[in-house]
Formats: structure tokens, sequence, C-alpha cells
């Protein structure tokens, strides 16, 4: 299993690109989809390389009066949800933890009993919900904690339809399925959770 998911990212690294008009397209329909419409706290990842592009969910979750939270690596193989401010947003000054921007540790971790929606990256998602990201297992482990709260957030995967899988992604007992799905061309509710 271990190693059909380094060949699978092997793979998919390699076939990513600027896919510019694609994010876009997700981004509007991160919009348009009601769990942001209806989201007062929304936690983003911050997008670097050949990510879906998540600047623009940033500042539009901004600019429509959204509490903005990033993620920071803490202990062991924890992830912490920060708040940010619209001015604190300079990713080229923030110190990189595996390569990825994250807010300085002067900026608090918060409870994240109060997210709504967590946008969650992927190198592919299956039609099930399940990710196939970079072997951390950082979102799986947020996502399985945040679950236990009363009032839980909703997950959803950005990712270019190219990236979609019609057949399952290799798993293993601590992968967490998302809530939903969004590309370029829709929003899907996965099979394991319409199921």
């Amino acid at each position: 299993m271990i190693a059909e998911k380094r060949r699978l990212r092997k793979a998919l690294l390699a076939k990513r690109g600027n896919m510019v008009d694609a994010d876009a397209a997700i981004a509007a329909r991160v919009f348009g989809a009601d769990c942001y419409v209806q989201a007062k706290t929304v936690f983003v990842f911050i997008s670097v390389d050949n990510e879906v592009d998540t600047a623009p969910i940033i500042h539009r979750a901004f600019a429509d009066g959204k509490k903005v939270l990033v993620p920071r690596t803490g202990e062991g193989r924890a992830m912490e949800a920060v708040l940010i401010e619209k001015e604190e947003f300079i990713v080229n000054e923030w110190p990189r933890s595996f390569n990825i921007p994250e807010p300085p540790h002067a900026f608090p971790a918060v409870d994240v009993s109060g997210i709504d929606l967590v946008i969650v990256p992927s190198l592919a998602v299956d039609r099930w919900g399940y990710r196939l990201g970079y072997g951390g297992g950082f979102y799986d482990g947020f996502i399985k904690g945040a679950r236990a709260l009363k009032n839980r957030p909703v997950f959803a995967a950005v990712q270019r339809a190219v990236f979609l899988r019609s057949k399952p992604l290799p798993r293993e007992p601590y992968d967490m399925a998302v809530d939903m799905i969004i590309t370029e061309n829709e929003i899907i509710i996965p099979f394991s959770v319409s199921a």
C-alpha cells in the first residue's frame, strides 16, 4: 500500500503544471458553494508549487468579511489553525516548514471548534472522497479530530478534474475522506458521504 502511494505521488507530481484557468474556475465554484457562502470562518491551505492556487480564495474570504485561518505544523504530526488578518498574509516573509509558508509562532493557534469550512489540498482525490496527500498525515489527523467536535466543519478538497480518479486510491486505516470535492467542472458529494 505504501509503495503504491509513493508511485502514485511521483507520477502525479510529474503530471502537474500551471493550470490558471482551471484554478480560477475552482475558486468560482468555491465562492458559489453553500458551505462557503454560509461560513463565517474558513480554514485554507497555502498553496505552493503547482497546487490549486488558494490565494484568490484567501483574498476573497477577507473581502467577504470571513475569519481566515491557515495551517501551521505543531508538535509531532499535529496541525494547528492560525487566525490571520489581511495585512498579515505576507507568505514570502513567513518561515517555511516542508517548504510551505507558515504563520510565525508569534501568531497564536486558535480553537478549531468554530471553523465552518476547511479547504483541503491533495495530489489526487477519488470519487469516494479519499485523497492522496504528501504522506505526512497532517490533514487526516486534523479531519479526524475536527469530526469529533459538536459543530464539525465541512471538509472540501479542491482539485483539478484531471486529478479526480474514478477508481479508488490506495487507502490505509488512518486515511480520512472529505465531505466534498470541488473541481473546475463540478461539485461532487463523494460516494462515501452519499452512501
